[in-house]
């Protein structure tokens, strides 16, 4: 695919609420979307090729997390990011649109604490089952010395029970 035909592809997903679609070179793009209209979108960029997610992060962006899905079509690029309100951290799992995101939906939710809605088996993966509950590793609302006092406070009463 050449530069414009990545650059109309990109435009034409702006009728299903994709926003700030741009390439950042040639198969590399990012764009935008509403946690209202991701499973329309991923439904789309399925059918469009995008059948393999490489990861999905999260950034703390102090008035939101961002949830990035990192999708691939053989060789084609596109991290489509999701704003999502710390004050509502939750977000619809698209697991049934594209499987491979199971565990990566999982990490998300242990180390940032956005919940993925409808998924299969939201269980931890990467924290322990007696790390405190409500206590999110990558949010940075929390110093690694003041994370580490809650955590240990925590783990301290439990083992007081």
């Amino acid at each position: 695919m050449s530069l414009e035909e990545q650059q109309e592809f990109l435009d034409s997903l702006g009728e299903l609420g994709v926003t700030e679609a741009r390439l950042q070179r040639l198969n590399a793009a990012y764009a935008r979307t509403t946690r209202e209209n991701l499973l329309k979108v991923m439904e789309h960029l399925k059918n469009e090729g995008f059948v393999h997610i490489t990861t999905i992060t999260a950034v703390d962006m102090i008035d939101n997390y961002d949830i990035v899905y990192h999708l691939r079509n053989y060789g084609y690029a596109l991290n489509l990011k999701v704003a999502v309100p710390k004050e509502d951290p939750k977000i619809p799992s698209i697991t049934g649109v594209l499987p491979g995101a199971t565990l990566y939906e999982r990490e998300v939710n242990d180390l940032m604490g956005v919940f993925p809605e409808g998924h299969p088996n939201p269980a931890r993966l990467i924290l322990d089952y007696d790390w405190p509950e409500g206590l999110h590793p990558l949010r940075k609302e929390n110093s690694i010395q003041a994370l580490r006092e809650k955590a240990d406070k925590a783990i301290e009463e439990m083992e007081d029970e």
